[in-house]
Formats: structure tokens, sequence, C-alpha cells
């Protein structure tokens, strides 16, 4: 009997055909259905095995990872996220800029509304309460404008120059400032306003100044230049709102129709609590300014005899007028919640009376 291990066995279509190691007897496996042998068959081609040689030429095709392909992937991931921050910056300041755009178009919207309502208040026929001052061009914007004359402050030139220290101490006196304050404080601003160089008892000139070119020794030509003056920091102090007393466009005459109680009260000497019972007055039933119920006083004569000040009425002529040459214009335009004021000093009586209008001061 022939052990497996004595024979050399080969696999031919899918049979087995050995030979004997010993006696070399090749052993045929059975014939198929044609009766041919699985031997007369082809032999298939021989496997050959690849080297190793070739298999190390194709490890290249063959994809591994390795940290070249982490660092690659974790720059791909910092480009996205820069990319990410950048769009979104843009987009913010793309938002701010249209945001930016919109408000100026609005703010510019309101000065033409406000330029507008000053056209209308130039006009020398229209009156201070004339409805055209007050107008809505469309849904959500308009303007209103408020005329007031001018000659309801004091002019600091006119006093200074026809030297009426009594009115100005009045003043100074109502501010809370003592005599020789208020005496000191006048010295000062005549010696500004003055055109020479000799210092007043309590005045103040180049020397007490040190600065080149102060004092200015000429009229002021704006109130903000009173502020100079020696003396007037304490007045900012006392008075803070003081230059709502003062215009230099005012013709030199306190006009009590336009005048304020506090400035009414101070330039007479009458009681405040007077003063602001003449204005309520004078503001008609209603208690606005500018309506059609105002009633204003005709002459000086009832004025004074009102405010109980008719024994001083030849000392306060010079001082005190009636009516106003010069106006005061305030208009206000508005759109989309945005407002913007014009103030403009025009000359010309504000209750009308024709006459070309000149601008003497122009502001925002």
């Amino acid at each position: 009997m022939r052990r497996v291990a004595d024979t050399d066995w080969q696999v031919v279509a899918g049979h087995k055909r050995g030979c004997c190691r010993q006696t070399g007897t090749i052993f045929h496996p059975p014939a198929d259905r044609d009766g041919r042998r699985p031997s007369q068959w082809p032999l298939p081609a021989p496997r050959t095995r690849l080297s190793r040689s070739r298999h190390q030429n194709l490890a290249p095709f063959r994809h591994l990872p390795s940290a070249d392909d982490g660092s690659a992937l974790l720059a791909v991931l910092w480009i996205i996220a820069l990319l990410s921050l950048l769009l979104a910056t843009t987009s913010l300041l793309v938002m701010q800029d249209v945001d930016t755009v919109g408000v100026r178009r609005q703010m510019f919207r309101a000065r033409m509304l406000a330029e507008m309502g000053l056209a209308f208040a130039a006009h020398p026929d229209v009156k201070p309460d004339d409805l055209l001052l007050h107008q809505v061009v469309a849904e959500g914007e308009g303007f209103d404008v408020e005329i007031r004359g001018e000659d309801g402050r004091l002019n600091p030139n006119a006093l200074i120059m026809r030297g009426d220290r009594e009115t100005l101490r009045r003043v100074f006196r109502f501010w809370g400032m003592n005599l020789t304050e208020a005496d000191a404080l006048i010295d000062a601003l005549t010696d500004w306003v003055d055109q020479d160089s000799f210092t007043m008892p309590k005045g103040a000139e180049f020397r007490q100044y040190n600065v080149p070119g102060m004092p200015f020794n000429r009229p002021f030509r704006s109130v903000d230049e009173m502020a100079l003056v020696r003396g007037m920091a304490q007045v900012e102090a006392a008075y803070p709102g003081w230059r709502d007393w003062f215009s230099v466009h005012a013709a030199g005459t306190l006009d009590i129709n336009e005048a304020e109680p506090e400035v009414l009260a101070a330039v007479t000497g009458a009681d405040i609590v007077v003063c602001r019972q003449l204005e309520a007055r004078r503001l008609g039933r209603d208690g606005i300014r500018n309506t059609q119920d105002d009633a204003r006083f005709p002459d000086l004569a009832t004025a004074l005899r009102l405010l109980g000040v008719a024994g001083d009425a030849q000392g306060l002529a010079g001082v005190l007028a009636v009516q106003s040459g010069t106006r005061r214009i305030v208009s206000q335009g508005t759109t989309g919640g945005f407002s913007k004021s014009i103030t403009a000093v025009v000359q010309g009586s504000p209750q009308g009376g024709g006459g070309a209008a000149t601008i003497l001061e122009l502001k925002e």
C-alpha cells in the first residue's frame, strides 16, 4: 500500500494525478464524460509569485495615512476658518457703512427741511403767528419755526459805549455779584472795547492779560468773545446761562414784549413775580408764544405801570422799548426721528412790514 507521503501530486483540471517516488508509476484520475482524461488537457499556465522587489515597486500605488496628510487637513481647516472670519468682518463693515449712509441721508434731509422753514420765516411779510411756519411736508417730515425779537436781549457794546454802568451793575448784582465785583467787571469790559491803552481803575489792559493781542480794543463781535474778558470766569461760575442775556446784534434798547422775566426784572428792578405775571398776560390765555391771542404792549408807559416802576419812567426811557428791529429765527427740521436746528439773526422787525431781509448771523 502506498503512502501519501511517497507520492508527488499535481492538480489537473480539479483532479489529482501523481507519480510514485519509488516505482515512478503515474496515477491518472478518472476520465470525464467525453472519455478524455485530464492528462490530455493543456495544463494551465504556471502561477508565478511576485518577487519582493516587485512588491516594493507597487507599494507607492497603495495610499497609506501619514503625518503630512494630517498637516494638510489642519491647514485647510485654518484657511476655512480665516475665510469665514473675513467674510463675517466684511459683512459687519458693510452693514455699518449702510447704517452710516442712512443716518447721513436723514440728517441731510432734516437740514434741508430746516432751511426750508428758515426761508419762509426770513420773508419780511411773514409774522410769528403765521401758519406757514409749521408745516408737515410728508409723512414723518416737517419743520417748525419760532421767531423772536432780538431786542429782547442786551447789547453789551451799546451799553458800554454809552456808559450805561447802572444797567450793567443791576444785571451783575442780579447774578449774585457784589458791588465791588460788578464795578471791576464793568471796568474790564470797558478796557476791552475802548481803543486806548489806558487802564480803568479796576480794569485790565495788556499788562494784566500778558497775552499778545489781548485785549482786542474793539467792540465785541460775538457773545462768546465776552468770555475772554478778565472776571467773566467768575460770572460763568455764578450764572452759567449769562450768554442768553446778550446779543451783539440787538439795537441797544430792551424790548419788553420779547424780554424774559429774569432779564426784565434785572434791568428795571421790578419784582420777578410781577415780571412773570406780565409775561403771562403778554402770552394770552393759551400761554403759548406767537399765537393770535398774544397781547403785546403798545406803549412803554402801560408796561411800566404794570411792572410797578412808573416812577422811574424817565430813567428807563433810554433803556426799554416796545418793539424790535431785528428778529431771531430758530428753524427745526424733522424726518424719521432725526432733527436739525438752524438759528439765524435777521435784520427786520419780527412783526413784518416789508423791506429786504439781511442775515446777520447763522449757526447750526
